[in-house]
């Protein structure tokens, strides 16, 4: 087994956590909570050395999508400490007390606050951690991990902006990637280009885009893909902005929401389906005995957090177009326009996207021309866009590449970047009959991908356009990981000596719909620090 010798120069760290979104910001406030318990007992406090490391120069949450007024989908107990510890300093309810906002926020009368408000609430958690003593490293980027001759692990890091590496050593590793960036595979192939925005860097290239288009009175088409949350909202979004921006000839700027589905579907957040997302659900999900009943669940609950969107914002859509044909029967009927009338949102159902390329624009630069698929009646089109927004979520598989180019890679029995997670207590080579067969072989299930599509979980957003997009080809083949309940990789080797390394955020395969999305981050970051206090 391959191993390097370590220099006495690099610092030693308890934990190195990679990345600090909400994840290891729940868990860095369970540390926290930690050393405060040790304070006031005689007890010695655990992980005196605490390190975490993130790409961005300053803590971010969904920058790109923090529309006005644009709301959270969970209740704000959800947040990073209530369900683990509502005496935790780093609860909702503490950021609103700190804020002297809590008695206005009771008057509101609302369990779910703005996204522009949890975002706050996030970053003040993430500002108060560090100054009780966790240490953050931002605008540093994890270039390699190798495990050393000491059972420790060497995490290099670089500065984005200097180029600088660094080393440090660590007892553990908490591996919380968030979610890259994903486009339809026909776009993937043209990115990145300035006329191709995902909706995770939609305010700051939105502002771009329409700065960049010349002061003319030529009307705009835009094209939207995807139906769900993010999708609609930045549909809804385009068309205020395309309708305060004059347009001649009685001409309409043009708005096409492009879909494989036959209209938009709505979240299922009623209380009962709601409950998959408990940490008792996890506890069933993870005990299911074969990947094939997990995958029957995650279908059955897809409704709930894939490819959907509210109801207030189907809703505030429907009224919308619904105002569009109000306009155009008066219009009919009395020949008068209004001067707002200047948009017109198109839904494009049962829609895929064939190929793309960049072409001459009309109205300056380039545009994107798309081929088309009429995936019910076999038609094909071409249609030129100014731009093409994407609301086609994230992957999330970057910890994989990460630990295969390691020499961890033999620890954990890792033979190729694509790596398929199997609980503790499964065999690797199953012979048991799934316990939804029968569902699935009648074709009542179909199949379900479990890498994020949209909505709102934990993901980042670059500070730049650059990002790994959907791959045209197929992997090789996959090696099987164990990990365990507490969301430890398991090495197949007898040996226990090495590094732990925790996976949060990505283990939705083994662990449930809730692994990418904020319900039960208290919860796993206290079950994660709770097992690293006791080794």
């Amino acid at each position: 087994m391959s191993t390097h010798s370590h220099t006495d120069s690099a610092p030693l760290y308890d934990v190195i956590g990679l990345g600090f979104g909400p994840a290891n910001v729940a868990i860095a406030g369970a540390i926290v909570d930690k050393w405060a318990a040790a304070e006031t007992s005689t007890s010695h406090a655990p992980l005196q050395q605490v390190l975490f490391i993130e790409k961005q120069p300053e803590f971010r949450w969904h920058p790109g999508m923090l529309l006005p007024n644009s709301r959270m989908q969970i209740s704000f107990l959800k947040d990073l400490a209530t369900l683990r510890s509502p005496q935790s300093p780093i609860t909702f309810l503490a950021y609103l007390h700190s804020q002297d906002r809590l008695l206005n926020f009771i008057n509101r009368g609302s369990f779910t606050p703005t996204r522009k408000e949890y975002s706050d609430y996030l970053a003040w958690a993430a500002d108060f951690v560090q100054k009780r003593g966790v240490q953050v490293r931002y605008g540093e980027e994890v270039v390699a991990v190798t495990r050393l001759e000491d059972g420790t692990v060497e995490v290099r890091s670089r500065n984005v902006e200097t180029g600088e590496e660094f080393s440090r050593r660590s007892k553990n590793l908490i591996l919380s990637p968030g979610g890259t960036p994903k486009l339809p595979p026909a776009l993937s192939v043209i990115a990145p280009h300035p006329r191709v925005i995902h909706s995770a860097y939609y305010l700051s290239a939105v502002e771009e885009f329409f700065a960049s288009i010349p002061q003319s009175s030529e009307p705009l088409r835009i094209a939207v893909i995807g139906a769900g949350q993010s999708s609609t909202e930045v549909l809804l979004d385009l068309h205020s902005r395309l309708s305060s921006l004059p347009v001649s000839g009685g001409r309409k700027h043009e708005l096409d929401m492009i879909f494989r589905k036959g209209s938009l579907k709505p979240s299922d957040d009623t209380p009962f389906s709601n409950e998959i997302f408990d940490p008792a659900s996890t506890d069933m999900w993870y005990n299911l005995p074969s990947k094939r009943d997990r995958q029957a669940v995650l279908r059955e609950y897809n409704p709930t957090n894939y490819s959907v969107v509210n109801m207030r914002t189907i809703d505030s859509l429907y009224e919308v177009m619904y105002h569009q044909k109000l306009l155009d029967g008066i219009k009919a009927r009395t020949g008068r326009e209004e001067e707002s009338d200047r948009a017109r949102i198109q839904l494009r159902p049962y829609t895929s996207i064939f190929a793309a390329e960049i072409v001459p624009g009309t109205t300056g630069g380039e545009a994107v021309r798309l081929t088309l698929h009429g995936i019910h009646n076999r038609t094909v089109s071409q249609q030129t866009y100014d731009a093409v927004f994407c609301g086609t979520g994230y992957d999330r598989d970057s910890w994989m590449r990460l630990l295969a180019s390691s020499n961890l890679a033999d620890h954990f029995g890792i033979k190729s970047s694509a790596i398929e997670l199997v609980p503790n207590s499964e065999p690797i080579d199953q012979g048991t009959v799934p316990l939804f067969a029968d569902v699935e072989d009648a074709g009542v299930l179909s199949p379900v991908s479990s890498r994020s599509t949209d909505g709102f979980s934990t993901p980042p957003t670059p500070a730049t356009p650059q990002s790994q997009h959907s791959k045209l080809n197929g992997e090789t083949q996959q090696s099987k990981v164990r990990i365990s309940r507490s969301y430890r990789l398991l090495s197949p080797r007898a040996s226990t000596d090495g590094p732990r390394v925790y996976l949060q955020g990505c283990t939705q395969s083994t662990h449930g719909l809730s692994e990418s999305l904020l319900s039960i981050l208290g919860v796993r970051a206290g079950m994660v620090v709770d097992e690293l206090c006791e080794a």
